[in-house]
């Protein structure tokens, strides 16, 4: 019928051979699982090889490759967690060969290999997994392609043994040696065997590629293999060549003796000329695959013997596209193809009537009669039975209820019932593992103990010879004490019964999980899966309510069991990464409630704090970071760190443009945390110590110099009681340019300093540090360098900076005749420096 209908169909002004491919191969493949049905491979095989003959194949192939992205999954139509539940079970990459080769459906599997090339070939897997194996010596062909995999970032790649080097392999080898493809599919092969692909990736031409993918023992015995499977082919061919051209018998041309000059039986027996051609091909395969010299270096090829034909060699090395069509047997293509439209005319006739028919018979030639021919020919079966009764299989995973979706408290008992499934599991598996743990150390102790030495008298006999050729009076008996093991029956025992207790824990421990847990997992992931569709669709205040409420709902199980079980904790990690990402991400309803979850339990920091994002509620800001300031100690120290990461000051002071307050109550905030850093801040803090500062500094130079008063005045105060590191002094001149910037902070605009405000920092400090040395006796005695030793040198740039300010601006009031200007700078800098250097009168100041 197929190739009948293909001919018709190639007619002038009818649709084509093209359309009546893609009609059937869409009828044949609508059907789940088609390629494991040996009836629809068949008549696939057919189609395919129409396909070739009427170089029609880019159509076939076309709807193939469709349905196989849709397999490996390209499409979008799976499960939004399906990847993330893959510790319940594991599924192979699918293809339509699912075997490493099929020796009967030859032109199908020929189809479906070109088509997966095409695919290998569209994602860059080859080149890059040939890439990774020449850079890296060393490495395997599973790492290079898991390297290849991660590089190109895919969602599926192929296994290993289906990449399409082994899958030419196998197939030649299963490849009858009289079919018309065999040579393309050993041209197939060879062209990725032998391709030197180094120069294309800048590269030294180290050989061919195709021996780092034979490298293992059980592939090299494969390889092996192909070269006695190609001299078996030879002698096939070779074989064949000596025989005689004749009509076969009992073919289906002979036996219906329609023969008709026009129309003669076709004799059939491939020409010997091609058989003899074939041998010849053949043979070359088989020098090129033993010259292991041609192999593993580069070979000047114009310079190889005649019998190596260096030019095909080249063609197969560069890869040349062009398929060698001359080695197909177009003869047998042909005569196959008159046999199957002779037998499908054959059974498209009419069955001949006796010429004495009666009146009593009905004339079932006509088309008048066809409704009596065909209640005749129904009479001729046996009556059909009826159909099977219909059983409604029950889903394995119950239906998620749509009030699940807008209903919190529903939502809430859904996961509970779910959830808890899975954290038995995990209680389980870890109460196992401590188990395990106790019983491996009892044997660890035990084992020393299985063996004691014990005293032991022991009598020796000493046989005498004589001496002098007198006789011995006898053997000499000597007793010796000595040490001898004994093993301990009791320790033995209590071994035997601890090894039998871990081989029965083991035993369990491997057993499948309940199908209670996959179920409990897969219903939780249908949940959460239509509450996104559905919040996607139409986003509605029940539905976010649901979503927030299933995300705390699912943290709520994170405890230490689900933590320490891997499976558990990859899937509760993805359950609420997905939700938060959706429901909690951005929202500013949520900041503080999510940000109380952390402090309350710490443990939840790295699986919840992406979703912490102050920065959404710009006026609830400061009460957060109040929040985690004073959180602050050596225990939440990284916890701290992990949640200042998640506030951009910058973004906020920018965008929010919050009030002058708000700034100040905050710069009081990181005033406080850098004072709990401490001078000399611990090693669990500097990571929020370098935070903090960054936060001051950025305070500081916003709309300058608005802060500039109370930076200072809290920079004195706590520095007077050496409550903080230098380091912020550090930092707090940077900004005031009274030091080199660092190198994070270069390019960024100094805040200048005006002359009005050096006049008033001058004179500020002056009366501050007056009333600080007056302010206690060891200060009026002895003076404040003791109490400011720690930031001596920082003070000094400051000192620095400040007078060389007021020194500039004297000068230019000098350049007006304004003599009286050095007689007020001479008066500012005495009075900064009173305090440090003048000694203080008892009663001055009081």
């Amino acid at each position: 019928i197929f190739q009948s209908h293909v001919v018709e169909s190639s007619k002038p002004g009818l649709v084509g051979a093209a359309a009546v491919l893609e009609f059937w191969v869409g009828i044949l493949t609508q059907q789940n699982l088609w390629y494991r049905d040996k009836t629809v491979l068949f008549l696939m095989d057919q189609i395919c090889c129409a396909a070739f003959t009427y170089h029609q194949e880019e159509c076939v192939q076309k709807l193939l490759y469709q349905q196989h992205k849709t397999a490996l999954g390209y499409h979008g139509d799976r499960g939004l967690l399906s990847s993330l539940v893959g510790w319940i079970s594991g599924n192979a990459t699918p293809s339509f060969i699912e075997g490493q080769s099929l020796s009967a459906e030859i032109w199908f599997a020929w189809m479906v290999l070109n088509m997966e090339g095409v695919f290998e070939e569209d994602s860059q897997l080859r080149r890059c997994v040939e890439h990774e194996l020449l850079s890296e010596l060393n490495i395997s062909p599973e790492q290079a392609l898991k390297k290849a995999q991660q590089r190109l970032k895919l969602p599926v790649a192929p296994s290993l043994q289906r990449l399409q080097v082994y899958r030419w392999a196998y197939q030649a080898a299963a490849t009858p040696p009289d079919h018309p493809l065999l040579p393309l599919i050993w041209q197939k092969f060879l062209q990725l065997y032998l391709r030197q692909p180094g120069p294309e990736y800048g590269l030294a031409a180290g050989g061919c590629i195709g021996k780092r993918f034979f490298q293992a023992s059980s592939q090299a015995a494969f390889l092996r293999d192909l070269r006695q499977r190609i001299q078996e082919v030879s002698d096939f061919h070779h074989a064949a060549s000596q025989a005689l051209r004749v009509l076969p018998p009992n073919t289906p041309s002979s036996d219906q003796g329609d023969e008709t000059p026009n129309n003669p039986g076709p004799p059939y027996l491939t020409s010997p000329q091609l058989h003899t051609e074939l041998v010849r091909l053949f043979g070359v395969f088989s020098v090129w695959l033993d010259d292991e010299t041609l192999q593993k270096q580069e070979v000047y090829l114009p310079s190889l013997p005649p019998e190596y034909e260096p030019h095909r060699l080249a063609q197969v090395m560069q890869r040349h596209q062009e398929l060698w069509l001359e080695y197909v047997d177009q003869e047998r293509l042909q005569y196959d193809q008159r046999e199957v439209l002779s037998l499908w005319k054959k059974v498209q006739s009419e069955p001949t009537f006796l010429q004495t028919q009666t009146s009593g018979f009905t004339d079932y030639t006509s088309l008048s009669n066809a409704r009596e021919r065909i209640l005749s020919n129904l009479q001729k079966h046996p009556v059909p039975r009826l159909a099977p009764e219909l059983h409604k299989l029950k889903s394995p995973v119950p239906e998620v209820p749509t009030a699940c979706l807008t209903d919190c408290k529903a939502a809430c008992k859904l996961l509970e019932q779910d959830l808890s499934i899975l954290q038995d599991q995990a209680r389980i598996a870890v109460a196992r593992e401590a188990q395990q743990v106790a019983m491996e150390q009892e044997l660890l102790e035990s084992l020393p103990l299985l063996f004691k030495n014990r005293p032991e008298q022991v009598t020796m006999t000493l046989e005498c010879k004589g001496k002098s050729g007198q006789p011995c009076q006898g053997a000499a008996n000597i007793t010796v004490t000595c040490e001898h093991v004994q093993k301990q029956e009791a320790v033995q025992t209590q071994i035997t019964s601890l090894r039998r207790d871990i081989k029965k824990l083991q035993t369990d421990a491997m057993a499948p999980p309940p199908e209670i847990l996959a179920q409990a997992a897969v219903h939780t992931e249908n949940f959460i899966t239509a509450l996104v569709n559905m919040h996607k669709a139409q986003k509605s205040p029940a539905v976010q309510k649901v979503g927030v409420s299933a995300f705390y709902k699912v943290v709520s199980f994170v405890c230490e069991d689900t933590l320490r079980h891997p499976p558990t904790r990859q899937y509760l990690s993805s359950c609420v990464e997905v939700l938060g990402q959706v429901f909690i991400q951005g929202n500013a309803e949520e900041c503080g409630r999510v940000l109380k979850t952390i402090l309350e339990q710490r443990r939840l920091c790295p699986l919840i704090s992406p979703f912490f994002t102050p920065n959404a509620a710009p006026s609830q800001l400061v009460f957060l970071y109040q929040d985690v300031v004073t959180s602050l100690s050596l225990d939440s120290a990284d916890v701290v760190f992990m949640l200042l990461t998640k506030f951009d000051l910058s973004q906020w002071l920018n965008e929010a443009h919050p009030v002058f307050s708000e700034r100040t109550r905050l710069l009081e905030l990181v005033h406080g945390a850098l004072c709990v850093c401490g001078r000399d801040p611990e090693p669990e803090f500097l990571t929020p110590f370098h935070l903090f500062t960054k936060h001051w500094t950025w305070l500081l130079r916003h709309h300058f110099p608005d802060h500039y008063s109370d930076c200072l005045r809290l920079l004195m105060t706590s520095s007077s009681n050496q409550l903080l590191s230098p380091e912020c002094w550090k930092v707090t001149l940077r900004v005031l340019g009274c030091l080199p910037p660092s190198r994070s902070t270069k390019g960024k605009a100094e805040a200048a300093v005006c002359s009005t405000e050096v006049d008033e920092t001058v004179n500020w400090l002056s009366d501050y540090f007056l009333r600080s040395r007056l302010s206690k006796t060891d200060l009026r005695s002895f003076g404040l360098y003791s109490s400011w030793t720690p930031y001596i040198e920082d003070v000094v740039s400051f000192w620095d900076h400040l007078i060389s300010c007021l020194i500039n601006v004297q000068l230019n009031s000098c350049k007006y005749g304004t003599l009286t200007a050095l007689q007020d700078l001479h008066s500012k800098t005495v009075k900064l420096f009173k305090p440090w250097i003048f000694p203080v009168d008892a009663g001055e100041g009081g």
